[in-house]
């Protein structure tokens, strides 16, 4: 595993979903102060991109000079991208946190079941792409 080309293309990954989350929320006008009470289609919509965006960005991965794809590179960059997520989100709820008048709780966003099934296809996802990109060499 390349883990800084990792963690680059990851945090890319992670921005690029964000700032699509809230291109979607805008044009559909929900109000994002507080994110618990974003309509399910919406999580759906994101989680629907987040994956389609965490395969492209598994393929760029994969295409690194000193990468061989394989399962194991596809599902590592995967609990790669998972931590950088994590990371990013508590410094984001953090500061949120200490912003905000909502209380935000990072504990609440990650006991939602739609949050860990988002989680598995993400990281199935990633594993699945590495497979069929070693398949093809």
């Amino acid at each position: 595993m390349n883990l800084k080309r990792a963690l680059g293309i990851g945090l890319l990954t992670y921005v690029l979903a964000f700032v699509i989350g809230i291109v979607i929320m805008f044009l559909f006008q929900v109000d994002s102060s507080d994110p618990f009470s974003i309509p399910p289609y919406i999580l759906y919509i994101n989680i629907g991109i987040t994956i389609i965006l965490a395969a492209f960005f598994t393929l760029w991965y994969l295409r690194g000079k000193k990468i061989k794809p394989s399962v194991k590179e596809g599902f590592l960059f995967g609990i790669t991208l998972i931590i950088i997520g994590t990371v990013i989100d508590v410094i984001l709820f953090s500061i949120g946190a200490l912003l905000s008048d909502v209380p935000m709780s990072l504990l609440d966003y990650y006991s939602n079941p739609v949050f860990w099934i988002s989680l598995l296809l993400f990281l199935a996802t990633t594993t699945l792409v590495g497979w069929i990109a070693g398949r093809r060499q």
